[in-house]
């Protein structure tokens, strides 16, 4: 990734990642609090809801790739792909295992951890899908193991990363830009159980950037991220 061509050529930076993702939360709680007006859903049901919750995610990553989209149009070389990174190259399919291996390897390193607090980290997800099934399983897997890799690698390792490029050595990029990105997931549910997870987020930020940096795409990243959620989904449906 050639940072010093990359700052000649666009004029969008980080407060254009964080309207984005600012965006991305507003479309997120539009998108969410039509679902569950439509649905019916009660208020104190809203977290257990599987079509809210994918409704939520849609609008996030709906908004986020939009505001993207018209920054690069309007401020830099034109397209998600040119400005960001975005590609999925399907010979770079066998990260998706190398995620699953770093899923299983942070779930052993954090093991202790989580018995220490005594929280089952699944379980909220677990929750939610207790009464799901078929189509809402289905959703649901595609959600967690497409959508959302996609949407979080493209804000955070394409657009955040590359800002930061342009400001500081590439290492330092690569760990600011996976703190971002463990620090913002616990931000709607800080309960200790997601605190604690966080150290496993920064490591998939920091392997996740390393790739993007290295390749000067997307690809890898996004299919490593699959992979580290996919070892979760395929937990939460098979238990």
């Amino acid at each position: 990734m050639d940072a010093s061509a990359a700052a000649t050529r666009v004029r969008w930076g980080i407060p254009d990642v964080a309207l984005a993702w600012v965006a991305g939360l507003i479309g997120a709680v539009a998108l969410g609090g039509i679902s569950a007006a439509v649905l019916d859903v009660p208020d104190d049901k809203l977290a257990d809801d599987i079509g809210v919750f994918l409704a939520t995610l849609a609008g996030q990553t709906l908004l986020v790739v939009l505001v993207l989209a018209l920054v690069a149009r309007s401020k830099g070389r034109g397209s998600l792909t040119r400005d960001f990174g975005l590609t999925i190259r399907l010979r770079d399919a066998g990260w998706l295992a190398a995620g699953v291996g770093l899923q299983i390897a942070l779930g052993l390193a954090l093991y202790p951890i989580a018995e220490l607090y005594g929280r089952d980290e699944s379980q909220g997800v677990v929750d939610l899908l207790e009464d799901t099934s078929g189509a809402g399983l289905a959703a649901f897997a595609v959600a967690v193991v497409l959508v959302a890799p996609l949407a979080e690698e493209l804000l955070f390792r394409g657009a955040l990363l590359r800002a930061l490029l342009r400001r500081t050595t590439p290492a330092g990029a690569i760990f600011l830009s996976a703190l971002v990105f463990a620090l913002v997931h616990p931000l709607g549910d800080p309960e200790v159980g997601s605190v604690i997870v966080v150290p496993a987020i920064l490591t998939l930020g920091v392997i996740s950037g390393y790739l993007a940096v290295r390749s000067g795409n997307l690809s890898r990243s996004i299919m490593l991220h699959a992979g580290f959620n996919l070892l979760t989904v395929v937990a939460v449906i098979a238990d």
